[in-house]
C-alpha cells in the first residue's frame, strides 16, 4: 500500500513540475481557444471568446470545501461589471496600459483580442461597443486603430484560406510568404507590428494551450487536482494582467473546465447523485455563489431531461427508419417528431433535413 502511495504521489509530482515549468513562460495571454494549425504565427489567431456569467455580485473570497488544501491559488476577487462598468473599466484599463505606445502599430494589432472577447461577449453589438470604447480611451487615434485592426482580420482570414497552402511549404517559403502577404497589408509598418513582444505574447499563449493539453491527456489524475492546477493556471495567466477581469467570467471558465476530455471521462463514470455533486464542486471551486449553484443545478436537471427524451427519440427514430420508406417514412417521422417534441418538432424537422442530429452530439456534462 505505501509503495502504491509512493506512487501515486510521485505521478503527481512530476505533473505539478511539469505544469509549474510551462507557467513560468507564462504572462497575460488568452488560451480559450483549442490549438489550431495557424498558432505558429504571431497574433494570427490572437482571440477572446466569452459568455455573461449573468452575476451581478461580488465575489465571496472562498473556494469552498477544498479551499484549505489549496488556498496558494484563490484569485483576487473581481466584481462582475454591468455593460456600463465594464466599458469604464476597459477605457480606463486600455489608457493606463497603451496610452503612452497606443501610436505604434504593434499596441494598436494587440487590441485586437479586446475588440474579439467583446464580440463574443455581445453578438450583437460587440463591434460598436468596442468602437465606443476605443474612442473613449483614444479619442485622436480611434480611427487609425480601427483602420489596423480591419487589415489584422483581412490577414487572419487570408491565414485561414490559405493555412493548407502555407502547411505544404518549407519554413524559408512560408515566412516569405507571410512577410509578402504582410507588407502588402501595412507596407512598412509590418515590421513595427510582428516585434519580440508580440511574438513572445503568442509563444506564451501557446505555452498556455500546452498546459490545457497536458490536462487534456491526465486520466490518471483526480479532478481535485486538475481544478487545483487549472486554477492556479488562471491566476498565473490573468491576475494583474490587462484581461483579469476574465476571472470574473465564471460561465466561461467553468465551459472550459468541463469541456476537458480526462474531466468528462471521470464525470461519466459516475452515478448522476454523485455526478451532479461533482458539479456543483466544481462550480462552487470556480467561484459560483450557493445560489447561482442551485440555479444551475436546476438547468443541469433539466438538460438531462431533454437528453433523455431526446435519446429515446433517437432509438424509435432508428427503428421507424428501418421499417419505412418515402412519404410513409415521412408521416411516422412527423408523428414521432410531436410524440416527443411538441412545439419543437417543426425545429428537429428543418434540423434533420440539413443533416444535422442535435442528440447525436456528445454530452457533456455541465455544458449541454
Amino acid at each position: 500500500m505505501d509503495k502504491m502511495l509512493f506512487a501515486k504521489n510521485l505521478k503527481i509530482m512530476g505533473l505539478a513540475i511539469a505544469v509549474v515549468l510551462v507557467l513560468s513562460l507564462l504572462g497575460f495571454g488568452y488560451f480559450f481557444v483549442m490549438p489550431d494549425s495557424n498558432n505558429e504565427y504571431p497574433l494570427d489567431t490572437a482571440r477572446l471568446s466569452g459568455a455573461p456569467s449573468g452575476d451581478s455580485k461580488k465575489d465571496t473570497d472562498r473556494w469552498g470545501p477544498r479551499r484549505s488544501p489549496a488556498e496558494k491559488y484563490r484569485f483576487k476577487n473581481i466584481e462582475k461589471p454591468d455593460a456600463l462598468s465594464l466599458e469604464d473599466r476597459l477605457v480606463k484599463e486600455l489608457k493606463e496600459l497603451y496610452g503612452d505606445t497606443i501610436f505604434q502599430k504593434s499596441t494598436q494589432a494587440i487590441l485586437l483580442k479586446v475588440k474579439k472577447f467583446l464580440m463574443d461577449l455581445y453578438p450583437e453589438d460587440g463591434v460598436d461597443r468596442f468602437h465606443r470604447i476605443i474612442r473613449q480611451a483614444f479619442p485622436e487615434q480611434a480611427d487609425e486603430i480601427i483602420g489596423t485592426l480591419a487589415k489584422m482580420e483581412q490577414y487572419n482570414r487570408w491565414l485561414e484560406e490559405n493555412k493548407h497552402f502555407l502547411a505544404d511549404m518549407n519554413p524559408l517559403e512560408r515566412q516569405g510568404a507571410l512577410w509578402q502577404k504582410r507588407r502588402e497589408l501595412f507596407g512598412v509598418t509590418a515590421k513595427d507590428i510582428w516585434t519580440e513582444e508580440v511574438l513572445a505574447y503568442e509563444k506564451r499563449k501557446q505555452d498556455m494551450r500546452e498546459t490545457i493539453s497536458l490536462l487534456e491527456e491526465s486520466y490518471d489524475t483526480t479532478i481535485e487536482e486538475k481544478i487545483d492546477i487549472y486554477r492556479s493556471t488562471l491566476k498565473q495567466t490573468y491576475d494583474g494582467s490587462p484581461e483579469e477581469y476574465i476571472l470574473a467570467n465564471k460561465g466561461m471558465l467553468a465551459k472550459v473546465f468541463f469541456g476537458i476530455d480526462s474531466v468528462q471521462e471521470e464525470i461519466k463514470q459516475m452515478t448522476p447523485e454523485e455526478r451532479q455533486w461533482e458539479i456543483n464542486q466544481i462550480r462552487r471551486e470556480l467561484g459560483y455563489t450557493e445560489e447561482q449553484i442551485q440555479k444551475m443545478e436546476e438547468v443541469d436537471a433539466h438538460r438531462n431531461k431533454r437528453w433523455e427524451n431526446g435519446l429515446a427519440y433517437m432509438e424509435e427514430r432508428g427503428a421507424i427508419v428501418q421499417k419505412y420508406e418515402g412519404q410513409e417514412l415521412e408521416e411516422q417521422l412527423q408523428k414521432l417528431r410531436k410524440k416527443y417534441f411538441k412545439h419543437e418538432a417543426k425545429t428537429i424537422r428543418i434540423e434533420e433535413e440539413d443533416g444535422f442530429f442535435r442528440y447525436e452530439r456528445e454530452r457533456i456534462y455541465g455544458r449541454n
